[in-house]
């Protein structure tokens, strides 16, 4: 929509200044005319042409800038809530939707390392036609080191490309109790747990092995949009077009707080490692921090990230990724938090974003079916998945980290391996629904994948 409305706005100016050239074209045209008539004596309708003309001048340029300020009106933006509000009334009503944009992909890119003194590795991103500082961050964010993990300090090379292992995935259930769109899956550290959250309100916990509805909770008061369950197992947040986010204590299914502050719908939330802290990423525009046990905010991180749709933590919580609408993707160290750099890379809008177990890789699924790989020590992108026929709606990484595993609207859950363009494996839902949502077990176990027709569908791997 924000790219829409900026090209909306070039091409009405353009319009305006063009029939503006015409209109005045005309006048000049026609003036020798009008001045003949004026300078007769004879003629008594001299000051009544004159006010004609002036009032035909008024005229044209009020009516173009009458289009000028529809175009460019901030409306459109601000109305664009209300639009995804009505559309997820409707969505019962879709049959199906079909997708062909053309894209093209670009050459996988080296990727470099650079050596800190001490003879150390460290992730530093290079300067980069796709690396940009924006949203007011200062010029010394291009060149801001990326902090490496000090729990892994083994050397890398992107050269070397492990060979593909084809998974065998058994499909088990199909999980039926939702009554909308399955749009956000989480499953819990111990892989015994699956929380569903959907359009329809509400958010359902499931037992993994058995597929059993477990319990359901009802407090939301709109479409849920995003769920995320400490690593200890003890809470569960979720947030959704209510522009709130409910706090849930896992053990005894109580709702233990309703966090308010955000304008917008709640679209991302990640739990940080501590189990205490939590980040939300919302439509608004802002980044918010929250202190989870004590249901309390704590500060913005950030005030102006655009109309937020995907947050991704590393597992070891120093690094926060941050997409939505616009296409840039910004990176933050967490502690303290701070901008290292922008991916600008010409990006459709972001629905997901992932980071590798490692954390030095980011994968995000566009709404233009591409899914592209970047190589976080250089910020250079080094894959771009092609599957045009339909946007890519969630992405999660494997749990060796050397594929990903993303959720598309043509109703297919598609693996694919790092290096290799076609997808390793496709999981068909046996239907014309799209799938919203994908996780995957810690242990790599189970796969659950949330449909647009209320269903998740569970697979293990044998």
């Amino acid at each position: 929509m924000a790219q829409l409305h900026r090209q909306l706005s070039q091409e009405s100016q353009s319009l305006y200044q063009q029939q503006q050239k015409q209109a005045l074209a005309s006048l000049q045209a026609k003036l020798p005319d009008y001045l003949a008539q004026i300078e007769n004596p004879a003629s008594e309708l001299g000051a009544i042409k004159i006010a004609q003309l002036q009032a035909r001048i008024v005229s044209v340029e009020q009516s173009l800038r009458n289009v000028v300020d529809y175009l460019n009106s901030a409306s459109l933006p601000n109305h664009i809530e209300q639009l995804e509000a009505a559309i997820a009334q409707i969505t019962a009503d879709i049959d199906q939707l079909q997708y062909q944009i053309p894209f093209a992909t670009n050459p996988e890119q080296p990727t470099h390392w650079h050596t800190e003194a001490g003879g150390e590795p460290s992730l530093f991103p290079v300067a980069s036609e796709s690396v940009s500082p924006v949203r007011g961050a200062g010029e010394a964010c291009r060149d801001a080191p990326w902090r490496v993990w000090e729990e892994d300090r083994r050397a890398y090379s992107s050269a070397f490309v492990p060979e593909p292992i084809l998974p065998n995935w058994d499909f088990r259930f199909t999980l039926k109790g939702h009554q909308d769109w399955v749009s956000a899956l989480a499953i819990s550290s111990d892989g015994q747990i699956l929380a569903s959250g959907s359009l329809d309100k509400t958010v359902k916990l499931w037992h993994l092995e058995t597929g059993d509805l477990i319990h359901t909770f009802s407090d939301h008061q709109q479409g849920v949009l995003c769920l995320s369950l400490s690593p200890d197992g003890q809470w569960l947040a979720s947030g959704g077009f209510d522009q709130t986010i409910k706090v849930w204590h896992l053990e005894t299914r109580e709702l233990c707080h309703t966090l308010t502050g955000h304008n917008g719908s709640v679209r991302s939330l990640v739990i940080m490692p501590d189990n205490q802290t939590l980040i939300s990423g919302s439509f608004d525009q802002t980044i918010k921090l929250w202190q989870l046990d004590q249901g309390k905010f704590v500060q913005d991180l950030v005030q102006d990230a655009g109309r937020l749709s995907a947050l991704a933590l590393s597992p070891n919580g120093k690094t926060l990724a941050s997409g939505g609408g616009d296409g840039i993707i910004d990176l933050w160290h967490v502690q303290p938090f701070d901008l290292a750099f922008s991916l600008t890379d010409n990006l459709s809008s972001i629905n997901s974003l992932a980071l590798s177990p490692d954390g030095r890789r980011l994968v995000a699924a566009c709404t233009d079916g591409t899914l592209k790989v970047w190589q976080l020590d250089s910020a250079e992108r080094v894959e771009s998945w092609q599957c045009p026929s339909a946007p890519a709606m969630s992405i999660i990484f494997s749990d060796n980290g050397q594929s990903a595993i993303a959720a598309h609207a043509d109703g297919t859950i598609k693996i694919w391996w790092l290096g290799i363009d076609e997808p390793l494996l496709v999981l068909d839902n046996n239907d014309a629904d799209s799938v919203v949502s994908v996780a995957l077990s810690p242990d790599g176990q189970w796969l659950a994948g949330g449909n647009r027709d209320g269903t998740v569908k569970l697979w293990q791997q044998l």
